[in-house]
């Protein structure tokens, strides 16, 4: 079982193996992390394209996870993304629990990377 911890921050991407889950997305499984959102108050749940999508306020952040579909290569996994503000700048904190294979774990950070380029393109745009 493959875990990964991704941290992008002022969008400069570092990436590290994580030994223990509570150190990237902060449960045990991803399928915890999806019981205990369920049951969070304020979280607000939609579907996308068959990912599971939860958005929710963290220590005052804005925080966007997403759940891969059951048909996913990669799923089980769930990715955690943390807008913070910090010296007048927006940031982005992503953290991620795969528990499928290496290389399909890897194909799924490389998905997030490009969607975090696009964001990160989008807010320079403006």
């Amino acid at each position: 079982m493959n875990k990964y911890r991704l941290v992008l921050v002022t969008f400069s991407l570092f990436t590290a193996l994580s030994a223990n889950a509570k150190t990237s997305i902060g449960y045990d499984s991803v399928e915890s992390a999806l019981t205990a959102l369920k049951s969070k108050q304020g979280a607000q749940f939609s579907q996308q394209g068959g990912w599971t999508i939860v958005a929710e306020q963290e220590d005052g952040d804005y925080v966007l996870w997403s759940f891969t579909p059951t048909e996913h290569d990669a799923h089980p996994a769930a990715v955690k993304r943390k807008i913070v503000e910090k010296d007048k700048q927006i940031h982005i904190e992503m953290t991620a629990l795969c528990q499928a294979s290496k290389s399909q774990c890897d194909a799924l950070i490389e998905e997030f990377k490009l969607l975090n380029d696009k964001i990160r393109q989008s807010m320079s745009q403006q």
